[in-house]
């Protein structure tokens, strides 16, 4: 007895790291709660600058409660220019979204437009972009195994089994330019392959980071959600949109076509004529 009063504030602590140890075991035990916390502790990190963005994977965590808003056709607007060159027709986004593009073009100052690059994205023109850059890996490593190139080629593009934003109908491609379609200059080109994509690269002048930061705000009075690894890429109701929210039950758009055997991609989400106001 007398040993265990004079040692009671050490066996104390010792009982409470065992509490606290075999407690986070029991919880840490469940495959779906590891996930669950990962997804925080990687939104936590991302919060506080230690990583400068979530992965793919952690973005995946995400939930989606489909609310089966229809897809609409991005009518004409005397602010916003559209790229023929690489976007895919007819020019898809979800309702909401469209109203919020809308919006943002409309309160851009006397001069400046809102450039359209993408939108919606079909099943089969993300697998054929896809398979192009499988084909491209194949030719500049001609020794490489399948295997290998197909991990490079996910690790360069989302694999078409993945959801990405652009087939929910909820993410943008865009940038601020002249009334001509001129780009401002943001430091790279839309989907140039360099490092200084990310939206807060440390190599680009003080121009560009003006130009991206005027782009960011713009999009954020929406709603929007940036993509860190591409300064040009926006997202409202998907996944990645709700991650960065922080939100791991968040999303409500997903994959606007659905693989059905023996039939191929189906659209589930119908497509409204847009009926919005210019």
């Amino acid at each position: 007895m007398e040993f265990l009063l004079s040692n009671f504030k050490t066996i104390l602590i010792f009982a409470i790291v065992a509490i606290v140890v075999f407690s986070l075991f029991l919880f840490l035990k469940s495959k779906r709660r590891r996930k669950r916390l990962g997804f925080y502790i990687n939104f936590f990190l991302y919060k506080i600058g230690v990583k400068d963005h979530m992965s793919r994977s952690v973005v995946a965590r995400v939930h989606v409660k489909e609310c089966y808003e229809p897809l609409v056709n991005l009518v004409e607007h005397n602010k916003i220019i559209i790229d023929e060159t690489t976007i895919e027709q007819p020019v898809l986004l979800r309702k909401n979204v469209a109203l919020k593009i809308y919006k943002v073009a409309s309160k851009l100052p006397e001069g400046v437009f809102l450039k359209i690059y993408n939108t919606y994205r079909s099943r089969i023109t993300i697998y054929n972009k896809w398979k192009d850059v499988v084909d491209e890996i194949s030719k500049e490593n001609p020794n490489m195994g399948r295997a290998e190139v197909l991990k490079l080629a996910n690790f360069r593009l989302d694999n078409p089994k993945s959801l990405g934003g652009h087939e929910t109908g909820g993410a943008v491609d865009v940038a601020l330019c002249d009334a001509n379609g001129k780009e401002f200059d943001y430091g790279t080109k839309y989907h140039e392959k360099s490092p200084a994509n990310k939206t807060k690269s440390g190599h680009i002048l003080k121009e560009h980071k003006i130009n991206r930061k005027t782009l960011l705000k713009a999009m954020k009075s929406q709603g929007f959600v940036n993509n860190p690894k591409e300064w040009w890429h926006f997202s409202y109701g998907d996944t990645l949109w709700a991650a960065y929210r922080g939100k791991r039950f968040g999303a409500v758009y997903d994959a606007a076509e659905k693989d059905f055997e023996n039939v191929g991609y189906v659209r589930i989400i119908k497509t409204n004529i847009s009926a919005v106001n210019k």
